[in-house]
């Protein structure tokens, strides 16, 4: 039933003291807790009872534990929605009245019978039916159902999903014939559930509901995480004149992702599982997953993604997908991979070469081998001194790719690469994440540009590399390598040297770099080690440096 329908028949509901049981269902996350409370609040003026009271029976124990909380509960209906602290005032009293006796009567005992008595005329729901504990049975929850209708001419509504209860829930189905007056099934559209749970209204809003609605995303609370998600990782970034390109694929891929973390599973198949969405290795590779290839091939999530359109998966979107996993963005990785990413789409702009380039591989399924060498090299000899080796690379795949002449072509234009480059032999190094944070996929142009960097690039000096990387969070194997050449003593003497801010700093970049090297890891925690053993007030001084 649309959510419109839905909403009028809970204004109808509410605006007669008619005694009645309305059931309202639907799935996990669809929105019905959310919208009953939305829908309580604004005819709370216009109920034709004046008291109401909401019992969520997720861990609640008893019987009698459900008509204590719907006695605490109960409030006037016009402070429905307002911030009330009298559930919480009402617990204490419980919790120190039940140790309490008079006469050999246990007060909470007392409080039972007078919370059934004291109903009367009152709105009450009845939330997470599904979820009721253990110690609760369905025949005597809906038999108190019936008494609140039947004995104290109260409206009862009941939140439920009927789909996912344990094996007692079935007797629901047998006595909902007898109680439940009316049914409702609450099942918003894509539309309205986004419409309803995306607060910010910026700018980017409108193609942030194209893609929920396009993988019909209703759960609300996925909703929900996706607008986080996409507010935390766009805020990270320092970059603010990101192309519009990279911002959609931030979104784009946050979409998909929080999707598939938060919504695949054993309850649906259909979503494509987080292991599978941010799994690297291509599905023609021989050694693919088998085990995950057969998820695929039974699920259907290759059809699925097609129609997505979800692009490359690159280390933009695998970062992406490492914060949603963590839930939090690494601020400095993300704005570096945004910032080369903004530069490669820079150098194609000012390029009409590589342009037309792209336009000819992309534009037509010609037998035009010839013209798409042409034009790939032309494009890629246009923009050498400035092209990033990742972008490089993707040119040079499409010439690999198509064998013969474009093998060869490929070749050449890899030696032209190095030879132009080499006056800034750094944009050698794809070891350094700061300066090729997307690495380059053709394995002849990887092994050419590891050789040029060790025959063209001098080796830093160790103060170079502690002055380069304090405060960061990235690092280089190279230079770990450079620190890894200091024997465990030499190490030692360097750290007792430290003093002041740098002490705290230098150690820290010695830690962060080991992290890529064995055997520096054991020369720095063997210094740490007997540093802290010359004595107590150094032990005390090792704990910043945990490991």
């Amino acid at each position: 039933m649309p959510v419109s329908l839905v909403k009028k028949q809970i204004q109808k509901f509410l605006a007669s003291d008619k005694p009645e049981v309305l059931a309202i269902k639907g799935g996990w996350g669809v929105g019905k807790t959310f919208s009953w409370k939305a829908y309580t609040e604004e005819f709370k003026d216009n109920c034709a009872l004046k008291h109401y009271s909401y019992v969520s029976l997720f861990g609640v124990n008893s019987i009698d534990d459900i008509k204590k909380a719907t006695f605490l509960n109960t409030i006037h209906t016009h402070k429905i929605g307002q911030p009330l602290d009298l559930k919480s005032r009402s617990k204490v009293l419980t919790e120190s009245l039940q140790g309490l006796k008079i006469k050999g009567i246990s007060v909470g005992d007392v409080l039972g019978t007078i919370s059934q008595m004291a109903m009367n005329k009152t709105i009450i729901c009845f939330d997470d039916l599904e979820r009721h504990s253990k110690g609760i049975t369905i025949k005597d929850f809906m038999g108190l159902v019936s008494y609140y209708k039947e004995q104290k001419n109260c409206k009862v509504v009941l939140l439920l999903n009927e789909e996912v209860g344990d094996e007692t829930f079935s007797d629901y189905q047998k006595y909902k014939e007898k109680v439940v007056d009316k049914q409702l099934h609450f099942e918003s559209t894509a539309e309205e559930s986004f419409d309803t749970m995306y607060c910010n209204d910026h700018d980017i809003k409108y193609y942030v509901r194209q893609c929920c609605v396009s993988l019909n995303i209703k759960n609300k609370r996925i909703i929900t995480k996706i607008e986080q998600h996409i507010e935390d990782s766009l805020g990270e970034l320092t970059n603010t004149n990101l192309d519009l390109s990279i911002q959609q694929k931030i979104i784009r891929s946050i979409v998909l992702l929080s999707f598939s973390y938060y919504g695949s599973g054993v309850e649906d198949k259909s979503i494509p599982s987080f292991r599978y969405m941010t799994y690297t290795k291509s599905t023609f590779d021989e050694d693919y997953d088998k085990e995950l290839k057969k998820e695929v091939d039974d699920n259907k999530w290759d059809i699925f993604l097609s129609q997505y359109g979800l692009g490359m998966l690159d280390e933009l979107y695998l970062e992406l997908a490492t914060g949603i996993k963590k839930g939090f963005f690494d601020k400095e990785k993300l704005s570096t991979l945004c910032s080369s990413k903004q530069l490669e789409i820079d150098i194609q702009k000012r390029s009409q070469k590589l342009d037309e380039a792209w336009d000819i591989f992309h534009g037509s399924f010609d037998e035009n081998e010839d013209d798409v060498i042409k034009a790939m090299e032309d494009g890629l000899k246009d923009v050498i001194e400035n092209i990033s080796p990742s972008q490089f690379s993707s040119g040079l795949s499409v010439l690999r790719n198509i064998g013969g002449a474009g093998i060869t072509k490929a070749d050449e234009l890899i030696d032209l690469f190095v030879e132009t480059r080499k006056s800034n032999p750094e944009v050698f190094n794809l070891d350094s994440f700061d300066v090729n944070p997307f690495g380059v996929k053709d394995e002849k142009f990887d092994k050419k540009l590891r050789d040029a960097h060790k025959v063209h690039a001098p080796d830093l000096t160790v103060e170079e590399i502690l002055a380069k990387r304090k405060g960061s969070h990235s690092y280089n194997s190279i230079e770990a390598e450079i620190l890894d050449k200091m024997n465990k003593d030499e190490i030692k003497t360097m750290f007792q040297g430290f003093s002041g801010k740098e002490l705290n700093e230098n150690i820290k970049v010695f830690i962060l770099l080991s992290g890529s090297c064995d055997s520096l890891m054991n020369k720095v925690n063997t210094a740490l080690d007997e540093i802290a053993a010359i004595s107590p007030l150094n032990k005390s001084r090792m704990h910043k440096f945990k490991r």
